[in-house]
């Protein structure tokens, strides 16, 4: 983020921030020679700008926001706060990333007090293992800012939300040590498309007397690989805003794209398996694992039908989760029809949660895969598919899956007097074959007909003879 410097030199004296339009001041020569009007509050206009991508001497999976030159205009009040959205898929490796804990936040906001920068630079408060980045942060009243620069680390849930990320510079300029400036910013995620969205803690407006006056912000993501590009090289943006100290909020934008996505990889694989009673009009338990291999494209849409010999068995609705209660994350447990696990190399626990039943606008309700991470890491994300009948058999469609690396997911569907399927016909009588269409984010398809595996009883096994003679 960068604000415009300003059009004329400056004078040597600059106002107040947080003056009203009706305490404008004056500065008038005793004897009347000169005086100037300072603006006031209604004249200034926030109109930062902002450039993010990929740092020009990295390897591509580095990202780095920049900053943009723009015209230079009136000079602007100082940013306050930020917030940016990144693109979908554009994620983090937090496998292996241990947090900078509360207890070294708080130590270096200790060393907030004048004299305690070089402190900070010679022992820093968080450990090397958690830095996941620098920045450079510009301030200053006149036309040439004071470049001061920071590190980055990684941290632990905040304000409700699962991440966050705590930024730490030492405002040392030549004999002056303003002490250590923390700000802390609350990652969240969000569950459907699994965009990341960043929202700091308010910047600090006077240290030690003197106006900060924030002009620009460079913040780098260099730690190695740590971040992981999209495997969709459509066109995306970094969405974000700027606060002033008035309160004024200036939207930023920058486009992103990646490129050379269709020579990825894209082959998964699905396995299909039911377990329990194989003869007509039971109820077996599914339990379906897809696997994809590392360096692959992600998935952006699946299709599963099931082949004829299972339907739905409507009688075993017992409770279907209103949108209401799963936004309120208030479904009744008689909603949980299942089971969901993924393994995913950008975590160093897998995500899993119940497989619920949610109110849709179908005939059917959807089924929704409530993924969750650990107390430490909370994480959300929800798989959301919608159920419906085609050629007398039941398919799931998964529209808009986040474009995130997932090397296992396990789905286990409940049997018995709790299951959904029943059985249409004698399993152990012939093979049956489940349909799966995939489309990756990078554009390539997928079309397979995975085998749905069955426990026989012995002696009553799929024949693979001739057929009988006529008589």
């Amino acid at each position: 983020m960068r604000q415009p410097p300003q059009r004329r030199p400056p004078g040597a004296l600059v106002g107040p921030r947080d003056r009203r339009r009706r305490h404008r001041r004056l500065l008038r020569h005793h004897r009347g020679a000169w005086r100037r009007s300072l603006p006031s509050t209604g004249e200034r206009r926030t109109a930062p700008t902002g450039l993010c991508g990929r740092h020009p001497h990295s390897q591509s999976r580095r990202f780095q926001p920049a900053a943009d030159e723009t015209e230079p205009r009136r000079r602007l009040p100082g940013a306050s706060g930020f917030e940016a959205t990144l693109p979908r898929g554009l994620a983090a490796r937090l496998a292996g990333v241990p947090y900078c804990t509360e207890a070294q936040i708080a130590q270096a906001k200790a060393r907030e007090n004048p004299n305690r920068g070089a402190l900070e630079q010679a022992d820093p408060s968080c450990p090397a293992a958690s830095e996941i980045g620098s920045l450079d942060v510009g301030a200053g009243a006149g036309s040439t800012q004071l470049h001061v620069g920071g590190h980055l680390y990684l941290a632990g849930p905040y304000k409700g939300a699962p991440l966050s990320a705590v930024s730490i510079t030492p405002a040392i300029a030549g004999p002056f040590d303003l002490g250590a400036v923390v700000v802390r910013a609350a990652i969240d995620l969000d569950p459907e498309s699994a965009r990341a969205r960043a929202v700091s803690d308010p910047l600090p407006r006077i240290l030690q007397g003197i106006p900060a006056d924030v002009r620009s912000v460079a913040l780098r993501l260099d730690r190695p690989g740590f971040s992981l590009n999209p495997t969709s090289c459509d066109p995306m943006s970094v969405d974000g805003a700027a606060t002033s100290l008035f309160g004024q909020i200036a939207p930023l934008a920058s486009r992103f794209q990646v490129g050379g996505c269709r020579s990825l990889p894209y082959k998964p694989k699905l396995h299909l398996r039911l377990f329990g009673p194989t003869t007509r009009g039971g109820h077996p338990r599914l339990r379906a694992v897809f696997e994809a291999k590392p360096r692959e494209a992600g998935t952006a849409r699946a299709v599963l039908a099931l082949p004829r010999s299972e339907f739905i068995d409507q009688g075993h609705f017992r409770t279907i989760c209103t949108r209401v209660q799963f936004a309120a994350d208030q479904c009744p447990a008689g909603s949980i029809y299942g089971h969901a696990r993924a393994f995913t190399p950008l975590l160093d626990h897998p995500l899993e949660g119940p497989a619920y039943l949610r109110s849709s606008t179908h005939e059917l309700p959807d089924l929704v895969l409530a993924l969750r991470g650990p107390a430490s890491q909370p994480l959300e994300v929800d798989l959301v598919g919608h159920v419906d009948s085609v050629n007398g058999g039941i398919r799931t469609s998964f529209e808009a899956l986040p474009d995130a690396p997932v090397r296992k997911l396990v789905v286990a569907m409940q049997g018995a007097r709790k299951g959904l399927f029943q059985n249409s016909t004698n399993l152990c009588a012939s093979p049956h074959r489940a349909s799966l269409k995939l489309v990756g984010q990078n554009g390539k398809r997928s079309e397979s007909r995975p085998l749905l595996r069955v426990d026989c009883p012995k002696g009553q096994g799929r024949r693979k003879g001739k057929r009988p003679a006529r008589r």
